[in-house]
C-alpha cells in the first residue's frame, strides 16, 4: 500500500503546484478581460459578455496548457522520473491505473475552478451593468442560453453532468498513456486527438445531442484504444517488469 500512495504523492508532487499556478493566472486573466469589457461597454448583455473571449479564451488555454502538464508527467525528457518509478517496484499497468484516476480528478478540478469563476464574474456583471441590464434571471438565463456557461454548470441538463465526467475520464487515461508510450520510446497520438476532440465540444447549447454523441463515440474508441494497448498483448509484455 505504502507503494501505491507513493506513487501519488509522486505524481502530486511532480505537477499539483504547477496546475494550482495555471489555473490562478487563468482566472486573474479572465477576470482583468472580464472586467476591462465590461467597463468599456457597461451596456452589454450578460450573454454578450461571456459570449467573448474573456471567458472562453483563457478556459480554453489553461486547459490544454494542462494537458500538457498531465501528459509530460512520468515522461523521461531530462528528468529521474523513469527510474523514480523503478524504486516504487510496481508495474507499469499499477502506474498508468494511478496516474489515470488522478488525471481525471485534476480535470475536474480545472472545470470546478472555471465554474467558480464564471459564476464569480457574472455575479461581477450583475453588480456593475446597468441596472436595467438585470433582474432576478440574468444568471439562469446565462447559464441555459451561453454554450460555455450551460457546459460548466449544465443544470438540469442530465446528458451534459454526465458527458463531463465522461470527458474528465478519457482525459484522464489520455493523459496518462502518452507518459507510458514515451517511457517505450513511442509517441502517445491518442493525447492530442482527445484533447481536440473535447476542446472543441465542451461548449455546448442547451439540447446540442447531436455533435456530442459524435464526440462521445469517438472518445468512447479512442479509450478503448487506449486500453488495449496497456492490458492487451503488448502490455502484457510489461506486466512483471518493474519501473
Amino acid at each position: 500500500m505504502n507503494r501505491h500512495i507513493s506513487i501519488l504523492m509522486w505524481l502530486s508532487r511532480s505537477s499539483f503546484w504547477k496546475l494550482l499556478l495555471l489555473l490562478g493566472i487563468s482566472v486573474g486573466v479572465q477576470a482583468v478581460w472580464f472586467f476591462l469589457v465590461l467597463s468599456g461597454n457597461p451596456l452589454a448583455s450578460l450573454e454578450e459578455l461571456a459570449g467573448g473571449g474573456s471567458l472562453a479564451v483563457p478556459f480554453l488555454v489553461c486547459f490544454l496548457l494542462a494537458s500538457a502538464l498531465l501528459s509530460a508527467t512520468g515522461c523521461e525528457m531530462g528528468t529521474r522520473s523513469g527510474y523514480t518509478l523503478r524504486r516504487l517496484s510496481v508495474s507499469e499497468r499499477t502506474v498508468f491505473a494511478w496516474q489515470w484516476g488522478y488525471n481525471s480528478a485534476c480535470f475536474l478540478l480545472l472545470w470546478l475552478a472555471e465554474l467558480l469563476a464564471a459564476f464569480g464574474l457574472c455575479k461581477l456583471y450583475t453588480m456593475k451593468a446597468d441596472p436595467s441590464l438585470v433582474s432576478e434571471q440574468t444568471l439562469f438565463l446565462a447559464f441555459y442560453r451561453n454554450a460555455l456557461l450551460h457546459a460548466l454548470l449544465p443544470l438540469e441538463d442530465a446528458f451534459l453532468w454526465i458527458r463531463n465526467l465522461l470527458f474528465a475520464l478519457v482525459l484522464g487515461a489520455a493523459c496518462a498513456v502518452f507518459s507510458y508510450r514515451q517511457r517505450r520510446g513511442r509517441l502517445g497520438w491518442e493525447t492530442a486527438a482527445v484533447c481536440m476532440t473535447v476542446l472543441f465540444a465542451f461548449p455546448s447549447e442547451l439540447g446540442q445531442w447531436e455533435w456530442n454523441i459524435i464526440a462521445l463515440a469517438l472518445l468512447a474508441f479512442l479509450l478503448l484504444e487506449i486500453c488495449v494497448f496497456v492490458w492487451g498483448k503488448e502490455g502484457s509484455e510489461d506486466e512483471k517488469r518493474e519501473v
